[in-house]
């Protein structure tokens, strides 16, 4: 069909004709005085009538998944550790189970030369939330602390030497290495009730304060962490959280079988049991909402302070660790007790009792953006008894007492890319005839040891025990107490430190500094020496981070070991270094 040029042209003008008229129209409505509008009611007035339809509100899944974790590479060069001194006894039998092999340096240290290796750890803490209630949580490390090239596999009969290794093996114990490469650490569920009451329950992951005490493990280059069985109640009253529980520390002889999973495993008698009653406050945040409201007041310019209280009471009146019609045992020897069937063991008295008290108290200020205070300090004591330390029935006076203290101190400024610190402790000592007894010798000896004579006076003649021991995950330093002694105890230190970020790009950080540990004996007989200086140790630091996400480090230190570190009859003893480069990929 034609189209009508004449009707199409004139459609068009109409059409042009109306808007102009609209447009003139608006423009004379606009110079008119406006109407004055309603007020609008506020947001929190308006109220919403509820309808049947719903297909707006968002779902959520019942159980949700959360996946944390992070993956270590450390390389380590460590050199003179053992300080050019040889151990005074030779071949020492009462080296403590906690010590490292001295077939090359003695009792100090664990390097007699210089040594390189790299270790690696990864760690997955995954957790399931189910519902608003419910939340399990565990901590699995996979090759945990495995040093690199340590199990070539050279199984094959055209291959059985390392040199001739294609491939790792996979790490088991007893088989291709000393530890298995999964190790579940840790395995608990939280119940969430009334928004109030938090029941915890399996083998927990515990921390409190600084760490003196209990520490959790949490710190990026930890290589301990307590992991306690037990029953715990938290419950929130105001802003402090109260908490109590029961830890099952030992359980004796069990009916645990190795000959198959058939066996129901089960506690044979509670007359053997460890427990230990903990309690304690604590204000530290909990909850998302928790950590939300303290960022804010933070935030805000105002003083942030949290504390808290801890409290364990140790009992053992029994013990099951002695072995009947053992030669080994009723000769004062060592004895393995694992390996034997339920019926050879036989109970004798312990008598232990035990109260460890902690005090933690921290204050952040943030007056403004480029300036921040964090003071931090944990008191801790161990007062105790046992009745019977040793498990041979023929050593009647064995009993020993305890009462030791420990403290430590951080005081941290930031101003702008500046970082300032001081870091203080110390831990209480006593007279062990020159051993610390953490890495060198035994100031306890262990049940039916061998140890436990006239020959060892430090352990036989002493009946009061004065050694405060910080947690091995609490470090202050590099060469000295992390390695040599193999902690603080028997020590006071001081820490300045100075560190400055150089570099802040695209969310990358890259800083440096340096510290200097100036460390003394409290008790000087019971040092190698019999003198109080123990050693000063300067270090530099290097760091660098993306995010929250990829962290770099390294760091040298010198330790120039002081008289307190000196065998009798020996020279000097020479100087100590480390070099530690750390790479951690957290997720």
């Amino acid at each position: 069909m034609a189209l009508d040029s004449g009707k199409i042209i004139t459609s068009c003008a109409g059409l042009f004709s109306a808007a102009l008229m609209v447009l003139a129209a608006g423009r004379a409505f606009s110079q008119v005085s406006p109407v004055e509008e309603q007020a609008q009611p506020a947001a929190e007035e308006i109220k919403v009538v509820p309808t049947s339809d719903d297909t707006d509100v968002v779902a959520k899944p019942f159980v949700t998944f959360e996946n944390h974790g992070y993956f270590r590479f450390r390389l380590n060069t460590l050199h003179n550790f053992a300080l050019g001194m040889t151990p005074p006894d030779g071949d020492d039998p009462c080296t403590p189970p906690t010590a490292a092999s001295k077939g090359a340096s003695g009792v100090l240290g664990n390097v007699a030369g210089t040594a390189v290796s790299a270790n690696i750890r990864f760690r997955w803490t995954p957790s399931a939330r189910i519902g608003e209630l419910l939340t399990i949580g565990t901590t699995l490390d996979f090759l945990d602390n495995l040093v690199m090239g340590e199990t070539p596999f050279t199984g094959d009969a055209g291959y059985p030497m390392a040199f001739q290794a294609r491939t790792q093996s996979w790490p088991s114990t007893g088989i291709s290495g000393f530890k298995d490469s999964v190790r579940i650490k840790a395995v608990w569920a939280d119940l969430f009730l009334f928004g109030v009451l938090h029941v915890t329950g399996g083998r927990v992951p515990e921390h409190f304060g600084l760490g003196l005490v209990r520490s959790g493990g949490f710190h990026l280059d930890s290589d301990y962490g307590d992991y306690v069985d037990g029953l715990f109640l938290k419950a929130k009253i105001g802003i402090t959280y109260i908490k109590a529980g029961l830890e099952i520390v030992g359980q004796g002889v069990s009916s645990d079988s190795p000959f198959g999973y058939f066996v129901y495993p089960a506690d044979y008698s509670t007359m053997d049991d460890t427990l230990r009653w903990t309690f304690g406050l604590d204000s530290s945040p909990v909850t998302p909402e928790d950590r939300r409201q303290q960022k804010e007041r933070l935030e805000a310019g105002k003083p942030l302070v949290n504390w808290g209280m801890y409290n364990a009471i140790t009992v053992q009146d029994l013990s099951s660790d002695r072995i009947l019609n053992s030669n080994l045992a009723e000769g004062g020897l060592d004895v393995d007790p694992k390996g034997y069937e339920w019926d050879k063991y036989t109970t004798v008295p312990r008598g232990a009792l035990f109260w460890t008290p902690s005090l933690w108290a921290r204050v952040e200020y943030k007056p403004r953006t480029d300036l921040r205070f964090r003071l931090e300090a944990e008191l801790a004591m161990t007062y105790g008894k046992v009745d019977h330390l040793q498990s041979n029935l023929e050593e009647t006076e064995t009993s020993k007492d305890f009462l030791s203290f420990g403290g430590a101190l951080e005081f941290l400024i930031d101003i702008g890319l500046n970082q300032v610190g001081l870091l203080a402790g110390a831990a209480s000592g006593g007279n062990t005839l020159g051993y610390f007894g953490i890495n060198d010798r035994h100031t306890l000896a262990c049940p039916d040891g061998n140890c436990y004579n006239l020959t060892n006076s430090e352990v036989f003649l002493t009946r009061n025990i004065h050694h405060f021991v910080f947690n091995r995950d609490y470090r202050i330093d590099s060469i000295l107490f992390r390695e040599i002694i193999g902690s603080v105890t028997n020590a006071f230190y001081f820490k300045p430190s100075y560190f400055r970020t150089f570099l802040k790009e695209r969310d990358w950080n890259l800083g440096g500094g340096a510290s200097l540990v100036a460390s003394f004996a409290c008790i000087k007989e019971g040092t190698p020496g019999g003198r109080m200086p123990l050693g000063v140790e300067p270090a530099l630091r290097l760091a660098a981070s993306w995010k929250e996400t990829i962290f770099l480090g390294a760091d040298a230190a010198v330790l120039f070991p002081l008289a307190g570190m000196r065998y009798p009859g020996q020279d000097a003893p020479s100087p100590a270094a480390s070099l530690r480069v750390n790479a951690t990929v957290v997720f």
